[in-house]
């Protein structure tokens, strides 16, 4: 039985079982290069064992030279992988350090093919017997290769990069790594190297036994990255119990989770998710079948949230509906965020979703209620506006009753004066007209509605409210003016509603002044394009102002400083003003009385006349 022959296949055995090992491992896993690399040096030694093995059962002097030859392919594999190792599982190392021991290691293996027989020999002469493990095994003599002092020199340079990145690590903290990668490294490199040049010089009597060095050097890195795969396990579970706590506390809060993979366009989603979206939970999903779902008004602004999230590198938040199979409707808020790769491009997105409806319908039920308590409060003001508006219409309508008498005397005389009758019915179509438009104002103003956006030219809108106001003025003696700057911009809104706002302030502003002095009797109301770009409408008053520590509380809900408010006026103008993107508020005029100020935005392309 050759002992040789049964322990040097073990080294090669054991080297390839370990390659196959880690190979496993990084097709599992390919960020795992060290593995690979790892693999790759086992490799290189299972090779360079049978090299070894061909060189100690050599019979003649040009079959040793051609094992030699060949062993230094697979040194300059070994000594390119193990750089690469290092480089990787420690994170350091000089770069021009390692391109210097492989570059020359590579350079070697030209004089080992071109010159003499091998990198070691220019020629081998004869074979001595060895005896070695109970057997006799064949070792080299001959004219010694100087070319050899190239590998030597990478060696060397090996043993400075190996160095140089574990004391890297082990500033960095990571002094085990530092201790069992680059400290194994380095005492069995120095080891064989030792071994080998005494055994050429003929220090030792011995063959060259690389491969039994390697086997140490193997076991201390397999052993670190057998730490890490442990690791990685531990890891794996601790995820796995994580990830059953997230699944509990987003069942528990009614989230759903998904993950989008952008490169491949898969999206993989809980259940919960799945059931919020109305996929089944064996069904495949990408963008396209995510988008089919949604409901058609809903799906440009997922789009653009989407874009706008990997483009922009914002956060993706959108509410949308979503179509169930049973063909109900249902409101979804979605939200997440893009990871990205190093360099910036998006990959994968992250995100939950939540069933939104309840919020959706209690937010409808509210703006019904809040139209309720604005027609309510409309209804109010044209309570106040009343007698006023009765003295109006009083006027048309007695004249339009003294026309038609007197129309009704000419048409006694024979023949009758149709000159005079002609002028009485133009009289009596412009009184006509006349109480038409008060009545028109007051229907509009009483009726119910939503609130409806068009463009608005703010001039009008202030017309109409003095035309509403201008008999309550007169009969209170109050002195109104209103004013908007020439040439301003048209804004977005909903006439009625915006009345109701601006009316509401007029008749505070009146009520404001009510019993003052009559130099002081005075309400203004201006409109004019501010610096922030949007226009602002202002109502001032002479009165006596709003005490310092009520003017933040002058918009709540049943506040009010009237011995007969209600205390909603105010607060639905706010809700008005907010519902058309604008701000509403209140400050002490600077002599006396007080303004209340608010703001609509500019509509786009649109010039009020």
């Amino acid at each position: 039985m050759s002992w040789v022959t049964i322990i040097w296949s073990m080294i090669a055995s054991a080297c390839l079982t370990l390659a196959g090992i880690h190979v496993l491992i990084w097709c599992g896993n390919r960020t795992a290069w060290a593995n690979l690399l790892f693999s790759l040096t086992a490799v290189a030694a299972a090779a360079f064992a049978f090299c070894e093995l061909s060189m100690m059962r050599a019979q003649t002097p040009e079959a040793f030279g051609a094992a030699m030859r060949w062993a230094q392919v697979p040194v300059w594999l070994w000594t390119v992988s193990l750089v690469g190792f290092v480089r990787i599982y420690l994170r350091a190392g000089r770069p021009w350090l390692a391109w210097a021991a492989c570059g020359l290691r590579t350079f070697a293996l030209l004089p080992n093919f071109l010159v003499g027989q091998n990198l070691n020999y220019l020629e081998i002469t004869a074979l001595r017997p060895l005896p070695f493990l109970g057997e006799s095994v064949a070792v080299a003599e001959g004219l010694r290769n100087p070319w050899m002092l190239v590998a030597q020199l990478g060696v060397v340079l090996l043993l400075a990069f190996v160095a140089d990145a574990s004391v890297a690590a082990w500033r960095r903290g990571e002094r085990r790594k530092a201790l069992m990668v680059g400290g194994a490294i380095t005492f069995f490199v120095v080891a064989a190297l030792g071994q080998t040049v005494l055994v050429f010089w003929g220090s030792v009597q011995s063959p060259f036994t690389f491969s039994l060095f390697y086997l140490g050097l193997a076991a201390a890195m397999g052993y670190e990255l057998s730490i890490e795969v442990l690791r990685a396990a531990q890891l794996a579970r601790q995820l796995q119990l994580s990830e059953r706590r997230m699944d509990l506390a987003s069942d528990a809060a009614g989230l759903g989770s998904w993950v989008w993979d952008i490169v491949r366009d898969q999206i993989w989603a809980t259940a919960r998710a799945r059931s919020l979206l109305g996929f089944s939970e064996s069904e495949s999903l990408n963008l396209a079948r995510f988008m089919s779902a949604l409901h058609p008004d809903d799906r440009d602004a997922v789009r653009h949230a989407i874009e706008s999230s990997l483009d922009a590198d914002r956060d993706y938040e959108v509410e949308f509906r979503v179509q169930l199979p049973d063909g109900r409707t249902r409101w979804i808020a979605a939200r997440g965020q893009a990871e990205r790769d190093a360099k910036g491009k998006p990959v994968l997105m992250r995100g939950v979703v939540l069933d939104s409806s309840a919020r959706h319908r209690s937010e409808l039920e509210l703006q019904q209620l809040q139209g309720q308590l604005a027609h309510a409060d409309r209804v109010s003001m044209m309570g106040q506006l009343a007698s006023a508006l009765a003295h109006e219409l009083n006027q048309p309508l007695g004249a339009i009753l003294r026309n038609a008498e007197a129309a009704e005397l000419f048409l006694q005389h024979d023949p009758p004066d149709l000159d005079e009758l002609r002028a009485i019915l133009v009289d009596i179509r412009k009184d006509d007209q006349r109480a038409g438009d008060v009545i028109e104002r007051l229907r509009a103003m009483l009726k119910r509605r939503s609130i409806e956006p068009r463009v608005l030219a703010v001039g009008d809108l202030l017309r109409t409210v003095a035309a509403l106001t201008r008999s309550d003025a007169v009969a209170r003696h109050v002195q109104f003016e209103f004013e908007a700057v020439p040439g301003l911009p048209a804004v977005m809104g909903d006439r009625v509603h915006l009345q109701q706002v601006l009316l509401n302030l007029v008749l505070n502003a009146m009520d404001a002044v009510e019993g003052a002095p009559a130099g002081q009797l005075k309400v203004a109301v201006r409109a004019r394009r501010n610096d922030e770009g949007v226009v602002e409408v202002a109502v001032r008053d002479a009165g006596h102002g709003i005490p310092p520590e009520k003017l933040g509380l002058v918009f709540e809900p049943f506040f009010t400083t009237k011995a007969n408010g209600m205390g909603i006026g105010l607060a639905v103008s706010r809700t008005i003003v907010e519902a058309h993107g604008g701000r509403i508020w209140a400050e002490n005029n600077a002599d006396r009385g007080a303004t209340f100020r608010f703001t609509l935005p500019v509509a786009k392309d649109a010039t009020a006349p």
